[in-house]
């Protein structure tokens, strides 16, 4: 089960405040015992790598247990943006080092 952000299909996507308010449920439901376990999806609004390590970093700053909670089995980036933008900032360093 995953709580997931946004669709992805509107303006807004996802913000760093929500993705917060949602990594504090799934503590909670830790801390008070859920044997379930529940994954973040994070859609919508994430362009470049700094966006996407920026919600790292918030897991790593909720989740106690974030080393294990950043794994594709609970932790996901459901954006088709972000990949285009990686390949197009890796081709740029690639070409820049053939210099």
């Amino acid at each position: 089960d995953f709580l997931k952000t946004s669709t992805g299909k509107t303006p807004a996507g996802a913000s760093l405040e929500a993705a917060r308010v949602m990594l504090r449920v799934i503590k909670a439901a830790g801390e008070a015992g859920s044997t379930r376990a529940c994954g973040l999806k994070i859609s919508g609004g994430v362009r470049t790598f700094e966006d996407a390590l920026g919600y790292i970093r918030l897991v790593e700053e909720v989740l106690p247990n974030s080393a294990d909670f950043l794994r594709p089995e609970t932790f996901r980036f459901g954006v088709s943006g972000l990949l285009a933008n990686l390949l197009r900032e890796d081709a740029k360093v690639e070409s820049a080092s053939a210099y």
